[in-house]
């Protein structure tokens, strides 16, 4: 997966060191500065706020960690150069933009279930930053839910994680499996397939296994909380049936699943 720290090699940086920055600032590590300037005011927030004013109608109040950052320099650049810099950084990457008015320029990017908002604000001889990071959204998983979609769909689709490569349940995953397990409890005449899907980094082949080993090991798991082994299957699609663009990594996170099957 790309790393939000190397995205914006397309600007131009400064050296590594800056020694007109206040002390204990530093760059965002989504977005490195335009060269010849320095940071001026500097601020985190674990747990703020901001407002963003979307194409000057909209808006959109994000909650999360909430960086400032405010630059300067001695020299004059126009001020839509620069927020077409960031913009156009984000677009590059698959992330969305709205257009810039008033100097100001707004930029939404969702990488699996985090997503970051950044808004851009630059006049002749500064610029500031506001970035709010959203933290990784938890699936609410509960058994009458997962028997709910079971019986409206006639599937339930899981975002189960296993450790990388392979397929050993992480342990923030377990009370995933221990929702199906009740509600298989609750629903005693129900029978699944439990079938496993990649994204499509790797050889088909490899993915193929991967799938149908992690498949067998929530059945497994599943077995292994008291309920009949009769009443499961397994299955394994590989990157065969994405549900997503492998192409951008919120796609991937998307592909990467356990699906229930009714029989």
């Amino acid at each position: 997966m790309k790393t939000l720290i190397s995205i914006f090699a397309l600007f131009i940086f400064c050296s590594i060191s800056f020694p007109q920055d206040i002390a204990s600032s530093k760059d965002h590590p989504m977005f490195n500065r335009i060269s010849g300037f320095s940071i001026k005011e500097y601020t985190v927030e674990e747990f703020g706020s901001h407002t963003f004013t979307l194409d000057g109608e909209s808006e959109v109040t994000v909650e999360g960690t909430k960086t400032t950052i405010y630059y300067e320099c001695d020299c004059e650049e126009a001020p839509l150069k620069i927020v077409r810099n960031y913009t156009n950084a984000i677009k590059n990457i698959g992330g969305k933009t709205y257009e810039p008015y008033n100097n100001r320029g707004y930029m939404f990017l969702k990488q699996g279930n985090k997503e970051t908002w950044a808004e851009v604000y630059s006049s002749d001889y500064y610029y500031d930053l506001t970035i709010v990071e959203k933290g990784e959204v938890e699936q609410e998983i509960t058994a009458n839910a997962i028997l709910k979609e079971l019986n409206e769909t006639g599937k339930a689709i899981l975002y189960i994680n296993f450790d990388s490569g392979k397929s050993t349940i992480k342990k923030e995953s377990m009370p995933i499996v221990e929702q199906i397990i009740e509600m298989m409890k609750q629903a005693k005449d129900i029978k699944i397939s439990v079938e496993g899907h990649t994204d499509s980094d790797g050889s088909n082949e490899s993915n193929l296994k991967l799938s149908e080993a992690r498949a067998k090991a929530v059945v497994e798991a599943i077995t292994k909380g008291g309920i009949d082994a009769a009443r499961l299957s397994s299955a394994g699609f590989g990157e065969e049936k994405s549900i997503a663009d492998n192409s951008t990594d919120e796609g991937k996170a998307k592909n990467r699943r356990v699906e229930l099957i009714k029989k």
